[in-house]
């Protein structure tokens, strides 16, 4: 199964998990099951069908925007990293 890394500001909607293990093959199928164990995870990731625009996620290395986007596949040993946009000044 994919895991997906939760950054520290959204761990309070996972009991504090830092690694979510979930049952899915794409990366909207890996949001939707993090959701489902974790109701409200996607309020704070998802825009409608659309990732927010201060949300990065990468599956390994690669940011999923570069690829299909949340049609990304995944594997079972992939890992999926949720990156929040840090702004300041």
């Amino acid at each position: 199964m994919p895991t997906v890394r939760i950054p520290g500001a959204l761990r309070a909607l996972t009991k504090n998990n830092a690694d979510v293990s979930v049952d899915a093959s794409t990366v909207r199928a890996a949001l939707t099951a993090l959701d489902r164990a974790h109701p409200g995870i996607a309020a704070k990731l998802l825009d409608g069908d659309k990732v927010k625009p201060f949300i990065r996620i990468c599956v390994g290395p690669e940011d999923i925007g570069a690829l299909q986007g949340l049609d990304t596949a995944v594997a079972a040993h992939d890992e999926i990293s949720i990156i929040p946009a840090i702004a300041g000044g």
